[in-house]
């Protein structure tokens, strides 16, 4: 108990004015002595029992960090994020230079609410880029509007709700990428499935909803939207489809998306399956692509396709071969191109990744497909000139953490 402190005055006023009266009024001395006495001993009660309760709360831990702000029932919180760093040797075909680049770096919470309705939350995920290498452009992220910045751009980020009935959520959302990664070797690092695949169409919608069903036997299904009112045009919804299934090492996938492109313009389409087996030791891969009235234009088509495989060395290696390949489009000729990947992932521990890639993308002359764009950093790479063939060497460390600040883990 502090000195000074409400008690302790209590108890010294009562002293006080117990030596006045003895001094003053010794005819009552007895009488008032016993009273005090008793009003002494029943403020002695209170004082031990005081340091008892002070005793109890200062030998209780504090909670984790020495945070002791409560949170709501319910609630479950965390946080998570990616630090992708890489060394690059990229040849454009007409200019060959060396790099550090950041590639889809990102930081993220994310967390649901019980709403106490029968299993029902309401879920939620903020995500944004970042760029560790302070350029604040060009980090694989889709890149800022000014430079200089750490965080770069917003990932995928939305809020809703999800029970028994399956999930809806609204924000900024996975568009082409819901596919792209069914089976992508590469992700992120130089000789990335989007080279190939994802130049004509966008990864994500910034303001659509989508609604998930539930599981059924290993086999999902998700709708997307995206209303043209929020593009500032008309005639500029879009709209995604996505199957999944998977079963043991078996995962199949199927895709179809309209993408409106305004006023008298075709909508343009793509639809494309994905299959990959996955034997524990190592595991196969491919699937097929086919993009329609590219840019609004009807008749504009291209078909695609890709093959891979991996195998694990050693318990932590990975060894890695990808093929992409582009077909020309409709009545565009020399309009194909080819791309090639080989790479080795050393994971460390579960979080940290130390790897080596090679991508090679050999160009017809009518067309300049990267091999290093999609997900990985291009801050300062010159275009790549039409009919080159590009190559891109990278060595590259990734660190993953994903912690629980609330609720369960």
């Amino acid at each position: 108990m502090k000195s000074g402190s409400p008690l302790s005055r209590k108890v010294i006023a009562i002293a006080c004015c117990t030596a006045i009266g003895a001094a003053f009024m010794p005819v009552a001395a007895t009488a008032a002595e016993a009273d005090l006495a008793q009003k002494i001993e029943a403020l002695q009660k209170e004082i031990d029992a005081l340091k008892v309760q002070m005793k109890i709360v200062q030998a209780q831990p504090a909670p984790q960090g020495g945070n002791m702000v409560s949170a709501p029932a319910g609630l479950e919180l965390s946080i998570y994020g990616v630090g992708h760093l890489s060394a690059d040797h990229i040849d454009t075909g007409a200019d060959s230079s060396g790099y550090i680049h950041s590639n889809s770096s990102r930081l993220g919470f994310k967390g649901s609410y019980d709403l106490g309705l029968d299993g029902v939350a309401a879920i939620f995920q903020y995500e944004s880029g970042v760029d560790l290498t302070g350029h604040g452009t060009g980090d694989g992220n889709g890149g800022g509007v000014f430079g200089n910045n750490l965080f770069t751009r917003a990932r995928d980020s939305f809020v809703g709700v999800k029970g028994s009935f399956g999930t809806a959520i609204v924000g900024r959302l996975a568009a082409h990428n819901q596919w792209l990664y069914d089976y992508n070797l590469f992700g992120d690092q130089v000789g990335d499935l989007g080279n190939i695949w994802g130049q004509s169409q966008p990864g994500r919608l910034d303001s659509a909803v989508q609604y998930r069903t539930p599981n059924f036997g290993g086999f999902s299904a998700a709708l997307t939207y995206d209303p043209s009112g929020n593009q500032g045009m008309k005639d500029a919804s879009s709209t995604v489809l996505k199957l999944d299934f998977g079963r043991g090492g078996l995962n199949l996938g199927g895709a179809y998306a309209s993408y409106g492109q305004g006023p008298a313009l075709s909508k343009q389409k793509a639809a494309a399956i994905t299959a990959s087996y996955d034997f524990g030791v190592f595991n196969v891969g491919g699937g097929w692509q086919r993009e329609t009235d590219l840019g609004g234009v009807s008749g504009r088509n291209r078909n695609e396709a890709t093959i891979g495989a991996a195998a694990k060395l050693g318990g932590k290696g990975t060894v890695k071969l990808q093929y992409a390949r582009a077909g020309s489009v409709s009545g565009v000729a020399n309009s194909g191109a080819r791309q090639t990947a080989v790479g080795y992932d050393h994971a460390w521990n579960g979080q940290t990744t130390l790897y080596v890639a090679y991508a090679r993308t050999a160009n017809d002359s009518a067309v300049s497909f990267p091999s290093y764009d999609w997900g990985h950093g291009d801050q300062g790479v010159p275009g790549i000139v039409a009919g080159k063939t590009a190559t891109a060497l990278s060595v590259g460390l990734v660190y993953k953490f994903d912690m629980g600040l609330i609720g369960k883990r």
